[in-house]
């Protein structure tokens, strides 16, 4: 497979083998105008020298990122199951320090946002294999889970408003996403709880016959900081509809939780 141009990318299936000769060009050429490989400020390919990473188009305007695997590279790197399904990928460190304002970090960190791919490719010899489009599903301490990617299924308003005002307050809603994809601290408040909506009172078994709920991180998210430690009176359950409408006031509006909780509960009284 030749990758002429950015958007080739998009064109991959999972299985097609890019040479790194051909790949690395794409990435470095893509800044250049007048080059063979430029096709506008909107696909240039950035890059943190030497980590693996690159994303198209910087935030809030991301289109796409690339993670190129190299295996032994960090340990937590690799498959997570024989269906090759999900994938970790460790967040990108200095000096054994992560830091979530890295761009390397950022862009992973704000994909359930912004929804744009995450193309991963592994390694074979001189070339790269294409596993496929991926999303961030889980945030960890140290690294991410990657799942196949379903845009449909996780898909959120994306008007130019709203896409400003995520950006400006990516910071604290970045910290609020990792909170909810703690995936240890989701666990905890689950087993802890009956799985009943703490807005508008519905058991998702009982209608649909299948046990679900989601947990919502409701400290205020003015009160945020990256170092901010979570625990289980930190969470509400709420029904898939209800996150959903909270998680639109948090952006639009900037509201806090208990607002929205009486905002909510007395529209549907």
């Amino acid at each position: 497979m030749e990758l002429n141009f950015t958007d080739n990318l998009f064109s991959l299936n999972p299985g097609d083998v890019v040479t790194k000769r051909n790949l690395f060009d794409l990435i470095q050429f893509s800044k250049v105008q007048d080059s063979e490989y430029w096709s506008g400020d909107s696909n240039i390919i950035n890059n943190t020298p030497q980590q693996g990473i690159n994303w198209i188009g910087d935030l809030p305007d991301t289109k796409g990122v690339l993670i190129k695997t190299r295996p032994g590279s960090y340990k937590e790197d690799g498959w997570s199951d024989d269906n090759q399904s999900s994938y970790h990928y460790s967040f990108k460190a200095r000096n054994n320090v992560i830091s979530f304002k890295e761009k390397a970090n950022q862009v992973l960190i704000s994909q359930p946002q912004h929804l744009y791919p995450i193309f991963l490719f592994t390694e074979s010899g001189d070339t790269w294999v294409y596993e496929g489009a991926f999303s961030v599903s889980t945030i960890e301490d140290t690294y991410v889970v990657l799942s196949r990617y379903m845009p449909n299924l996780i898909a959120e308003p994306t008007d130019e408003y709203n896409k400003q005002q995520h950006y400006e307050g990516s910071k604290s809603y970045v910290t609020h996403l990792m909170a909810e994809r703690n995936g240890a601290i989701v666990k905890k408040v689950k087993q802890s709880r009956e799985w009943i909506c703490d807005i508008c009172n519905s058991i998702f078994n009982d209608k649909y016959k299948v046990k679900y709920i989601e947990a919502h991180h409701k400290v205020p998210i003015s009160t945020y900081s990256s170092q901010h430690k979570i625990n289980i009176n930190d969470f509400s359950l709420l029904c898939p509809n209800c996150h959903k409408a909270v998680h639109i006031y948090m952006r639009k509006d900037g509201m806090e939780y208990d607002e929205i909780r009486r905002l909510l509960q007395r529209e549907n009284a």
